[in-house]
């Protein structure tokens, strides 16, 4: 990835790099997801700005296939929690330091673009809460303001009413705490 230099070639490679999620036995996919994330933790300051670009879209994708893995078993609780484990325990962690802000910024403004791609029907069968609790730690949680901010103005997604209003279970829930309810109103 480091070495390719030209945009189709980039995001051929970020793809088929992602794509490697869909071929793994279901047993070694979460291990491989959490060494793609460590692996990006650590790199990530070290990125130029000539090569952020192939790398944001990498993170994407991978965030991509995850959302995918997790639909493709049918949004199983096991699955569920141990990727949202991973998730919240690398890009999204509250206290480590060697975690970079700017991973956690962009998974943060990708996740609820990514989880529409893999949801576009509005399948009411989607855990939304429960993959929306790893924004709301942050946004509630995170000791950067900035942080904060982001994972809140992201909980505040438009996109996210359009699952709330799928059933009527879920249509008068708060998506956070000072956000917005079944009637996309302030809450």
């Amino acid at each position: 990835m480091w070495m390719s230099d030209r945009p189709r070639t980039q995001q051929r490679l970020a793809i088929d790099l992602a794509g490697m999620v869909d071929v793994l036995p279901d047993e070694n996919t979460t291990p491989f997801l959490e060494a793609f994330w460590i692996t990006m933790a650590r790199e990530w300051n070290g990125i130029d700005v000539l090569r952020m670009d192939k790398f944001l879209f990498l993170v994407r994708r991978y965030l991509n296939a995850t959302f995918n893995y997790l639909a493709r078993t049918g949004w199983g609780t096991t699955a569920v929690e141990q990727n949202l484990d991973v998730l919240s325990s690398i890009p999204l962690n509250l206290t480590d330091q060697k975690i970079p802000n700017g991973l956690r910024y962009h998974v943060i403004d990708i996740y609820v673009d990514e989880l529409d791609k893999v949801d576009t029907p509005r399948t009411d069968n989607l855990p939304l809460q429960k993959l929306l609790e790893p924004l709301r730690r942050v946004g509630n949680d995170s000791p950067t303001k900035s942080v904060r901010t982001r994972a809140n103005d992201t909980l505040a997604d438009a996109r996210l009413q359009n699952w709330f209003d799928v059933g009527d279970s879920l249509s008068r829930v708060s998506i956070v705490k000072g956000g917005i309810d079944g009637q996309g109103s302030p809450v």
